[in-house]
Order: structure tokens, then sequence, then C-alpha cells
């Protein structure tokens, strides 16, 4: 039997950052991991968004092979199977309104878990912790009620007061720890991956920084593309069921939508272009829940990541939220040793943090969020959405065949003409803003001004 200050169960993102945070704390750390490597298990592309290079210093540092930097946001709109065509598209780079420099200048960057996670599982062992490989971890020790370590395949003990679960949505050491026996339908989302490798002098040319494109369609929810620097990634967290209402999503296919998807003549297209070639196909489980999870800690024990159900409930991002909870965890647990208290009311400091962290803040009207993009799986909402879009881009820019001002002065008939549409939106929007605080604030400050440049500007003297 081995002692550590901490153990880890899980070398992914959130764990590493965790055994990082950790051991430059000064902690004997210890990090499990099931595969033969960090990431052996996630080797497809996925989208790492700006806040990590605002947050994680070493982020700012990375350099690895896969990276490709996404500067604009593509959405498509489709119309429905069998035919697929774009009806409708948006692109947009970053906005200057974003609150952090970093999001100011990108969106995401595209890069591969196989490089991501053993980069930063070795930060960790740089920084001191110890890393094993193919450590299954099969069962808990526990004294006096609470978790003081683990025991591995093969019957290896190891010893620590505080454990830190980092072992994804399936996280055994929930379920041994007796935090949930396993998600309920509604807390959990199925997710089809379709990996494709292409020439990357081409997608220099044809994608660029357009690194993430999402597709929609009616009662299809959507599926995105990412890039990295040779390949493109279609599907993952955000795909198919986790943009589909709840109702929907109990009679959706996500295998059969990712490849009408891939079939639609536009992502074809783009795919032919890149000379892309399939090649993996993935499919797993994923937490999506619209509400901050409770059940993620007890005596000894803090869950972080995919384990303690953090991805986000608009497109389940699940990266950043790993790493933060991770580190979060790690600084909790130096105080809980500090203290020589790593009871369960002790760590539930770790959950009220998280709570008020960007990362809980990302829960914040949840509800509605999820609502909002709920109306992507409903076919006729969906339908209703694409049509205004177009009708309203068609008249306000792109009227060349009548004329301009007749053409302009339609914009407010489209409008009522879709009231019940409307009325939809703001039924959803107006209780999110009223969540917000302070955006509620500025609303109604900019509502004001807007209003006060309107009368300032109305011809009175007509």
């Amino acid at each position: 039997m081995k002692s550590y200050d901490l153990i880890v169960v899980g070398a992914g993102p959130g764990g590493s950052a965790a055994a990082l945070t950790a051991a430059e704390a000064g902690l004997r750390t210890l990090l499990l991991e099931r595969a033969e490597s960090p990431g052996e298990k996630n080797a497809s592309g996925f989208a790492l968004s700006s806040k990590a290079w605002r947050d994680f210093p070493f982020i700012r540092e990375m350099e690895l092979p896969s990276m490709r930097w996404c500067r604009k946001c593509v959405a498509h709109f489709l119309s429905p199977p069998p035919e697929m065509e774009e009806r409708f598209a948006v692109s947009s780079g970053p906005s200057r309104r974003m609150s952090y420099p970093e999001a100011r200048d990108f969106f995401t960057v595209g890069m591969l878990r196989r490089e991501f996670d053993p980069h930063l599982a070795g930060l960790a062992v740089g920084a001191g912790a110890e890393l094993r490989t193919r450590s299954l971890v099969t069962g808990l020790v526990r004294e006096s009620g609470r978790v003081v370590g683990v025991t591995v395949e093969g019957g290896e003990e190891f010893r620590a007061p505080v454990t830190i679960g980092a072992d994804g949505v399936l996280s055994p050491v929930a379920r041994l720890a007796g935090l949930r026996e396993k998600w309920r339908p509604h807390e959990v989302t199925s997710v089809c991956i379709i990996d494709f490798k292409a020439s990357r002098e081409v997608m220099d040319d044809v994608i660029h920084d357009a690194g993430f494109q999402a597709y929609f369609g009616p009662g299809m929810g959507g599926n995105f593309l990412i890039a990295y620097t040779d390949g493109v990634h279609v599907g993952g967290p955000g795909v198919t069921n986790s943009l589909v209402s709840r109702v929907v999503r109990s009679r959706s296919k996500p295998a059969r939508e990712l490849l009408e998807t891939v079939a639609a003549p536009p992502l074809q297209r783009l795919l032919r272009a890149i000379r892309a070639e399939p090649l993996e196909w993935q499919a797993h489980c994923l937490s999506w829940m619209d509400r901050m999870p409770e059940n993620i800690h007890c005596g000894g024990l803090m869950l972080v990541g995919d384990a303690a159900g953090l991805p986000e409930p608009l497109y389940a991002e699940g990266v950043w939220q790993a790493m933060y909870s991770g580190r979060l965890a790690a600084e909790v647990a130096v105080e809980a040793l500090e203290e020589r208290d790593t009871s369960a009311a002790f760590l539930a400091s770790y959950r009220e943090r998280l709570q008020e962290s960007p990362v809980g803040q990302e829960f914040v009207a949840g509800v509605q969020l999820r609502q909002l993009f709920e109306l992507l799986g409903d076919p006729e909402a969906c339908g209703e959405l694409e049509e205004m879009a177009v009708d309203l881009a068609v008249h306000l820019l792109m009227s060349g065949q009548e004329p301009k001002a007749e053409a302009m002065a339609r914009v407010f008939p489209i409008l009522m003409e879709n009231i019940p549409t409307v009325t939809t939106l703001a039924r959803i929007y107006l209780p999110l803003l009223l969540q917000v605080g302070e955006e509620k604030l500025r609303f109604y400050s900019a509502l004001a001004r807007g209003l006060r440049r309107l009368l300032e500007r109305f011809p009175w003297e007509l």
C-alpha cells in the first residue's frame, strides 16, 4: 500500500488539471489512468474554447501539431430531408462586445484529444505528479464514512485523505461512492462522431479560419464540423440529441441524423473540396443537464468534469468545464489538508464555489437556454424560423428583383405574419433575461438609448 496526499482518478483534461494544480501546490499526487496512455480512448478532434486561454496560463504556451484557430463561425440552415439544401447561412467573426480579450480575438481552437490529453498529463507529471496507466479503479477504501483511498484491478491499494473522480460520464468512482447509481434518461444524451482526414494545404484555402460550422434543419436538431490542422470532426458534444427537445429526443436516431447531415449536399461539397477521407466512427454517452448537479462530493471525495455532469446546458461543451472544475477541486483539497478536515461538510465548499464560478454561471437560465434550441428539434417551428430569416434577409439586404423601398417596406408585415414564432422566442428569451441580473439592466438601458435616438431622428416636421 502506498500513501499520497491526493489521488486523481482519470487523466483526461479534468484529472490532469487537478493533478497539475495539486502537484504545483506541493501535494504528493497520484494520477491514475485506465488506458495505456492519456487520450488513447479519445482519439477524435474537439474545439477548445477561448475561455481556456483566459483561465489557464499554461494553455497560452501550448503548441500542438493539430491546432487550427477558429476566428469565424458559420451556421448553415438546411431544408428538410431528403433535399437538405442550404436555405440560409450566417457567418461571423468574434464580437467586440465580448468581456475578455481572447474572446474578441477567436472563438475556439480545433485540435486532437490524442495530442491534448498527453500534453496536459505531461504538465502534471512535470510538476511532480505520479502517473500510473493501465490502472482501473475497482473499489474505494473507506474509514469513518470517508473515502481514504482506492483499489485498482489486481487488488493494489493506494491511500490518500482526498480523492478526485475525473473518470468520465460513466464514472465508476461516482457509483462506488454512492453519489449516483446511474444517470437518469433526461440527464444524458447519445453522441455520434465521424472524423475525416484531409489535405492541410487545401483546408488552409477552403476552410482557413472558419473552423466551426454548424448544420441545422427542421426536425434534425443540429450537427457541427470542427476543423483541425489536417482534418475535420463532424458530430460530437452538442450534436444530434443535445439540440433536440427531450420529447423529440426520445424518438430521435442520433446515428441516422448524423449520417443524413454528412450526406447533405452542402456538407458533401465541403468534404469533397478539402479531399476528406473518413478515418473513424465513434458513439458514446455524454451527461447533459439544464441545472447545476447536486451530488458531486462526499467525505474525502469530489467529482469533476463529465463525472460530475458539468457539460454546459446549451452546446454540451465540456473540456474547459472539466479543467476548471479539476483545478477548483484541487484547490479545495489543498485547503482541506491544511485544515485537516476532509469531511463532506468541508468539501461542500467545492460545489458552492463551483456554483459561483464561470462553470456554474453556464447553468444560469439553463432551462430557457435549452428551450431556445429545442425549437430546432420541432420541424414546424424550425421551418418557420428558417422561412422568416430568409424573408427578412432577402427583403432587407438582397432584394434586387423589386424596388428596394417596396421590398424593405415588407419587413414589418413579415414580422406581423410571424407573430406566433416571434412570441415563442420572446416567451423563452424574456425569462432568461430576468435571470441574468446585470444583463437585464443593460437591456433596459440599451432599450432606452435606442428609443431616445429613434425619437431624435424621427422627422416630426412631417
